[in-house]
Order: structure tokens, then C-alpha cells, then sequence
């Protein structure tokens, strides 16, 4: 997948990369017409020089765990970056057995 941009006023209030990155891939869908709900919850995560974010992010169906995966996003944080784009990440598929 490609490159995502944005400028710190459109990260929804998120001061930092990890925190942002942390509520987007912590999530609740509404059923699907089977009525099953998915989410994923980050169980824990850290983003060293805010240059790559890893997390372990964990499953779910209507409310029960299922399998927990590794995430990895590449980050670019420049907050002083002229065209202001302050925040960019690179997310790929997860891989699954």
C-alpha cells in the first residue's frame, strides 16, 4: 500500500503518531448480515522515534478474542514540514496463516 499524509489538524486530536495509529486500529464494525461484529483492539504498541509503529492488535467477534497479529506502519512525523504534511504512515496487509 502507498504512502497516507495529513496534517496534524486532521490526525482527530491525536498529539503523536502512536496515539493516532492506536485509535485507528482500535475499532467496533456494526453486525454484518450474517450479524457477526468485528473489532480489533491494540493490546500494546510502541513507536521509537516515531519512525515505525509495532503493535500486537488483537481480533474479535461479537465481542470474543480471537487471533492476535503483528502490525507494523512505517511513520514519517515532520511537524515543521512545509507543504504541512506533518504525519504520514505506511501500513501493509496483515499476513495470516
Amino acid at each position: 500500500m502507498g504512502w497516507l499524509f495529513m496534517n496534524r489538524h486532521h490526525m482527530g486530536g491525536h498529539a503523536t503518531p502512536k496515539s493516532y495509529l492506536d485509535a485507528q486500529f482500535t475499532f467496533t464494525n456494526a453486525p454484518d448480515d450474517k450479524g457477526i461484529a468485528r473489532g480489533a483492539r491494540v493490546l500494546a504498541s510502541s513507536c521509537p522515534g516515531n519512525r515505525v509503529w509495532y503493535a500486537a492488535v488483537q481480533y474479535s467477534e461479537n465481542g470474543v478474542p480471537t487471533e492476535v497479529i503483528a502490525m507494523v506502519c512505517l511513520v514519517k512525523w515532520n511537524p515543521r514540514d512545509k507543504e504541512a504534511l506533518h504525519f504520514g504512515y505506511k501500513d501493509s496487509a496483515p499476513l495470516r496463516r
